[in-house]
């Protein structure tokens, strides 16, 4: 089952190890840095096509997500 919260924290520890705000992840992944604030909370549900955008452009293989 998708945890959404735990997608969050992960995402978040991605965002901080590579030393960007939100605002200039949101920027690098085309998306706002409202809806990345909502993701890193578990607050919003990522279709698999946002997954897939975030996996290409932080070049990440997508089961880091799923396992």
């Amino acid at each position: 089952m998708f945890d959404l919260k735990e997608f969050g924290c992960l995402l978040q520890k991605i965002r901080k190890k590579r030393k960007m705000s939100q605002i200039e992840f949101a920027q690098l992944l085309g998306f706002t840095a409202s809806y990345v604030s909502r993701v890193e909370r578990g607050k919003a549900n990522p279709s698999i096509q946002a997954i897939e955008i975030i996996t290409k452009q932080l070049n990440i293989k997508i089961r880091i997500f799923f396992d």
